[in-house]
This record gives C-alpha cells, sequence and structure tokens, in this order.
C-alpha cells in the first residue's frame, strides 16, 4: 500500500503541497467528485462535503483544499460523460 501511495505522491504534486500527500489525497477525492457530479444527487452531496471539508480545515489545519482539487476533478469527468451521454440520447 505505501508504494501506491508514494506512487501517486511522487507523479501528482503540487507546488503548495507543504506536507507531500498532495497526490493521494487528489486520486481518492475523484470518486467523491464523481457522485458529486450525478444531477440532482450532487447537490446535497455537495453541500455536505464542503461543510465538512471547512469543518475539518478549521478544526485540524489540513489543507482541506487538497480534497478539493480531487473533488472538482471528479466532478468535471462526471458532468462531461453525462452530457456525452445525453448528446447521445437526444440525438437518436
Amino acid at each position: 500500500m505505501k508504494y501506491i501511495i508514494g506512487f501517486f505522491n511522487r507523479w501528482i504534486t503540487h507546488d503548495k503541497d507543504k506536507v507531500g500527500d498532495y497526490g493521494i489525497r487528489f486520486v481518492i477525492h475523484i470518486p467523491v467528485g464523481l457522485l458529486m457530479g450525478i444531477f440532482l444527487l450532487g447537490l446535497p452531496l455537495i453541500w455536505v462535503f464542503l461543510e465538512y471539508q471547512r469543518n475539518e480545515d478549521f478544526h485540524t489545519k489540513d489543507e482541506a483544499w487538497k480534497d478539493l482539487a480531487g473533488s472538482i476533478w471528479g466532478i468535471m469527468i462526471s458532468v462531461v460523460v453525462q452530457l456525452i451521454a445525453l448528446s447521445r440520447f437526444v440525438s437518436c
């Protein structure tokens, strides 16, 4: 497991990362973003996730922006997939 974590932290980096865990935190939050990008289901999930991250960052100062970055990428992927699926459905 530590090799997988090391792989992501070595290949996915950010200049503002002070701890060195940006890669793995980015990757593990992409599935959360995929769920948040689902139409109608995503709005309550986005609200809960943002409140949780705000609270966690306030109390632990764990640089929650890393988690938000991964979830935003997940949302973008989910929306693009849904738009492609919708365009195929509408064009039939």
